[in-house]
Order: C-alpha cells, then sequence, then structure tokens
C-alpha cells in the first residue's frame, strides 16, 4: 500500500480512503504549521499541546497524558513543553501528591497566543475544507472522521452494526 497520493489505483476502498486521509493530513498540516507560525510564532506541534493543554483540567495534563494524545514519545512532548515554557506560554507543575508527576500547564499568554491562532485556524478551515466541499459533506466528513478517531457516538456504531 502506498500513502503517497490520494488517487492511488489500489482497488481495495478502506485503502484508497487511507492514501487520500494520510495525503489530505500532510497538505493541511503543511498549510496549519506555516499560517500558525506566520501569525503567532507557533508550530502546529506547540499549537496542539498548548490546545491539549487548554481543555484538561485547571488547564493542565500529565506529560505522558499528552504524548498519548498526540502520539508521539514522552521526550517529544518534553521538549515542546521546554519551548513554551522558555517562551512563558506554560508551565510545568509537580503533583502534590506523587512527586514522580510532571504536570504541563497552560499559562495566560498561552491562552492569549491560542486565541490569536484561533482565526487563524477558522481562515484555514473556510478556506481549504469548507470551500471545497458542501455542508452536508462536510457533516458526513467529520462524523467519518470522528468514527474513525473512535470518538463517535455509541449509538451510531450500533445504529451501524444494526444496518449490516
Amino acid at each position: 500500500m502506498t500513502t503517497d497520493t490520494p488517487h492511488g489505483d489500489d482497488p481495495d476502498p478502506a485503502t484508497a480512503a487511507l492514501a487520500a486521509l494520510a495525503a489530505a493530513h500532510r497538505s493541511l498540516s503543511t498549510v496549519i504549521d506555516r499560517e500558525l507560525r506566520a501569525a503567532c510564532g507557533l508550530s502546529l506541534a506547540e499549537a496542539d499541546v498548548l490546545a491539549s493543554l487548554s481543555r484538561g483540567p485547571d488547564g493542565r495534563q500529565r506529560m505522558v497524558d499528552i504524548a498519548g494524545q498526540m502520539c508521539v514519545s514522552k521526550s517529544g512532548v518534553t521538549q515542546i513543553i521546554g519551548r513554551l515554557v522558555a517562551a512563558g506560554l506554560a508551565a510545568r507543575e509537580s503533583s502534590a501528591t506523587d512527586r514522580r508527576l510532571v504536570y504541563a500547564a497552560i499559562t495566560t499568554a498561552g491562552r492569549d497566543l491560542m486565541a490569536k491562532g484561533a482565526p487563524v485556524l477558522a481562515a484555514i478551515a473556510r478556506e481549504h475544507v469548507g470551500s471545497r466541499l458542501p455542508d452536508a459533506d462536510l457533516g458526513q466528513l467529520t462524523q467519518a472522521l470522528r468514527t474513525i478517531a473512535g470518538a463517535s457516538p455509541p449509538e451510531a456504531s450500533q445504529r451501524r452494526g444494526a444496518e449490516t
């Protein structure tokens, strides 16, 4: 299987879908990274970490949890957090109950920078996704991607099983 082109000749629909998804991911990741760097000075990976922190309880998460969400190594997350801490966008915190646990927390400056990046992401979404698909297809795409990511509501999985 190749993931080099979304227009592969693979007769398997799942393999063709995977190739198209990989190509779209590469394309969008490049655009998002470039635009966020220009507007905010953040890489896509740094913005992902800040977004993850902002969703955590009290704006913080364990480093190991961030690594799991991003599918990168703990050392990779440690490097990204190090850059964010140096820039004043995040802080490291130790657990009050377990000294082995290290948390990262988003700072006010980190939240402010994420707010500055939100219109950039919205513009990318409109230009590179919304303008290329009708609204009905966007809804289907969103649901399909949530299903693939494992975030679909249980009812959808049950309906799909009942239809087959």
